[in-house]
């Protein structure tokens, strides 16, 4: 592949949530680039959320994860020095970013989710109301990653405290059915080249694919392809349909982690676009690229290449 970019920064880190796994995702992103022939410099964005970009840079591949990274901000500030950037756009990063925009985005364009609405911290005062979705539902943080603020809601004594701990991460927070059955990660690259999905099964101990489901070393996370057993080929086809339906809902651009649950009827529910995936040694996104014959080197090269502003 020609190079439209030599000099290279990654950046990573910054004071969300999800800053240790931002640093793993760029020193292992920063590792690809540099095999694959760019000049890299890894710039750790502080936990105020400042740096400074060395001088010569072509473009930046983004490991931001979370809030700064994944919400715009960093994208509108490049945009303002005129620097290309990995992935989606301003606008387009905060619409998957903040999950209330994401139903509205959806909605709109006809993409399946679930049933849900939005809860607003000022609604809460006093006693705290009782869910319009019957039991279980999901509450979740409107602006978190990796399953930060999401809770899995079985009764009222739970709805109370989920609710009462999740306005930790601000003023709105998603409630929606809790949809039973498998969950489905499909990663997409560039405009639209869907790589092979993943089907991620928690220890029954965990019993849903939360941080450390996602994160931590002898979780008991089973991870498979679903396009690999020929009685799922028929969902697997509509889930990469629905997927790429949502990303382009989105404007999405570059790279993105669309997730999906699979009920026992195989009817197909978007839950979100993560438009920053993680790319640590646990990550799906080079599992996929992997599995469809795509090095990490080449992978990170091709993304890198789809750099632009705007």
């Amino acid at each position: 592949m020609e190079k439209k970019f030599h000099n290279i920064a990654v950046l990573m880190g910054g004071g969300s949530s999800e800053r240790e796994i931002s640093l793993l995702s760029g020193a292992a992103v920063s590792g690809a680039l540099k095999e694959a022939g760019y000049c890299v410099t890894p710039v750790e964005v502080s936990r105020d959320n400042r740096f400074a970009l060395p001088a010569g840079t072509e473009a930046v591949f983004i490991m931001l994860h979370g809030a700064f990274g994944e919400d715009g901000r960093v994208q509108s500030l490049l945009d303002g020095m005129g620097i290309p950037y990995t992935g989606s756009g301003a606008a387009s990063s905060r619409n998957s970013f903040d999950k209330g925009l994401s139903r509205k985005v959806f909605a709109a364009a006809g993409v399946s989710i679930a049933e849900g609405y939005l809860l607003r911290k000022e609604s809460c005062t006093g006693s705290v109301p009782a869910s319009k979705l019957s039991f279980p539902v999901v509450v979740k943080a409107t602006c978190q990653g990796s399953s930060v603020g999401v809770y899995i809601v079985h009764t009222q004594s739970d709805w109370e405290h989920a609710v009462g701990d999740v306005f930790r991460y601000g003023d709105e927070a998603v409630v929606e059915r809790f949809i039973a059955g498998r969950e489905w990660s499909v990663p997409i690259i560039g405009d639209g080249i869907v790589l092979p999905m993943m089907e991620m099964t928690p220890s029954t101990e965990r019993g849903w694919y939360d941080w450390d489901a996602k994160y931590k070393d002898g979780s008991g996370t089973v991870y498979r392809f679903p396009g690999d057993n020929p009685g799922d080929a028929e969902t697997v086809a509509r889930a990469e349909a629905l997927a790429l339906k949502a990303y382009r809902a989105l404007g999405a651009r570059g790279m993105g982690r669309v997730d999906i649950r699979v009920n026992p009827r195989g009817e197909l529910f978007v839950l979100e676009n993560n438009s920053i995936p993680g790319c640590t040694s646990h990550s799906i996104l080079p599992q996929a690229g992997r599995k469809a014959g795509i090095s990490f080197p080449e992978l990170c090269s091709r993304i890198v290449e789809t750099a632009r502003c705007g």
